[in-house]
């Protein structure tokens, strides 16, 4: 089966550069790595050179802290963020793509209030989802809320925590919603009960609840689709692979025994899905066939030196591309995981990279981004592009829609777009 990344729609392009879409999407940047695939549905050229006086389209303060990516949908971009001592003040934010000025805000308070804020620990940073029902957002509280995406309004809200039972962990709940057809999929991995649910987007009911074993994760799943309902839900967390029947949420296939996989998201493309992870030996790929309990000799390749600590694999062409803690950009072969090329990027990064114009795009904590251009045995740099970013803040999440380039620190939105 070609499975892909549910698009509305669209069809994910198999082929890198030179891919194109149908029609121009009304959500061009919908979720947590886009459509999931990091690659960007752009129209329109983008800026490949940018300062803080060069090509800086608008900037905006946010009400709060936050280090969820923003998303893109019906010409807004939206943004959460928290506040207070113990993030009790959770907001909602849209604004207009085209210059920044604000649509609406909301605020909410917290069902459940941190015991300590750091940047260490999760501080708004589950990124919101968008679709023609509407701006569907979490929070590390617990709090599930559907707004109208023109004007805010609440279509309605779940309290996870008071249901379910208290989030436990050091570090707090990062992963983030993904859309389905008529649904969103949600995992919640922590040290207390654990579940994996798909939730009506209209009515905010469970479609299926699926418990887990307690186990401490950020990642995000990847929901594949092919046609309708049907489809397959991928979920890498913190020791194990999985993937679960989108319709049902019946675990179809494993492989557990894996270290550091506890970030990263998982990628795909056609039948091939890539994790990456922070131990070494533990990046790998598996292909889609296979069924129930999975062993390290079923999987198509496993990468020796290669390791993906913050941002989560990018799959182009024939090529994986991974970003290691120290900031070193790794590119693998495919087909067989080999080590091809590595070179050092101006900064670590934990933003995912994103594909675009035929381009790499990599964006560093610091504000620095590098631009580059693949091959077989290397990548020539196009550009490299400082933001000022504040003292203690970093670079968390950028968005693409057409022309323009979205970067969200802890405390602004940054909108590069080309000078006319």
């Amino acid at each position: 089966m070609n499975w892909r990344p549910f698009l509305l729609s669209l069809v994910l392009p198999s082929l890198f550069p030179g891919f194109s879409f149908a029609e121009e999407d009304a959500y061009p940047w919908p979720g947590f790595r886009g459509d999931g695939s990091s690659h960007a549905r752009s129209a329109d050229k983008l800026p490949q050179t940018w300062s803080d006086s060069k090509n800086v389209a608008w900037r905006v303060p946010l009400a709060g802290y936050g280090q969820s990516s923003p998303v893109v949908g019906e010409g807004l971009v939206f943004v959460t963020s928290t506040g207070g001592e113990r993030k009790e003040r959770l907001f909602v934010e849209a604004f207009h793509l085209r210059d920044g000025s604000p649509a609406w805000k909301q605020e909410f308070v917290a069902t459940q209030k941190a015991a300590e804020v750091s940047n260490m620990i999760s501080r708004g940073a589950p990124t919101p989802v968008v679709d023609e029902a509407g701006v569907h957002v979490f929070f590390e509280s617990g709090d599930l809320v559907s707004l109208s995406a023109g004007d805010g309004e609440v279509r309605w809200a779940r309290k996870l925590t008071e249901e379910y039972g208290p989030f436990v962990g050091g570090h707090g709940i990062g992963t983030s919603p993904v859309r389905a057809p008529g649904a969103l999929v949600l995992l919640i991995d922590h040290e207390g009960p654990s579940y994996l649910l798909k939730i009506d987007h209209e009515t905010g009911k469970n479609l299926w609840r699926v418990e887990r074993e307690p186990r401490v994760s950020w990642s995000t799943p990847l929901v594949l689709s092919e046609s309708g309902e049907d489809g397959l839900v991928v979920v890498s967390s913190n020791g194990v692979l999985e993937g679960f029947d989108l319709s049902s949420g019946d675990r179809l296939w494993w492989l557990d025994g894996l270290e550091g996989n506890t970030v990263a998201s998982p990628s795909a493309l056609e039948d091939l899905i890539v994790i990456g992870a922070s131990a070494p030996q533990n990046t790998l790929a598996l292909r889609l066939g296979p069924s129930g309990k999975l062993s390290r000799d079923q999987i198509a390749w496993q990468a020796e030196s290669v390791t993906s600590s913050f941002g989560s694999p990018l799959l182009a062409g024939d090529s994986a591309y991974f970003v290691n803690r120290a900031g070193a950009l790794q590119c693998t072969d495919l087909e067989d995981g080999s080590l091809r090329w590595e070179r050092r990027l101006p900064d670590s990064c934990w933003a995912s990279p994103i594909a675009a114009d035929g381009l790499l795009w990599f964006f560093g904590k610091n504000g620095q981004s590098a631009i580059l251009s693949p091959g077989a045995d290397g990548a020539e740099v196009v550009s490299e592009n400082p933001l000022t970013v504040p003292d203690g803040d970093r670079i968390y999440g950028v968005a693409v829609a057409g022309d323009t380039l979205i970067f969200r620190s802890g405390q602004e939105l940054i909108a590069v777009r080309q000078d006319p």
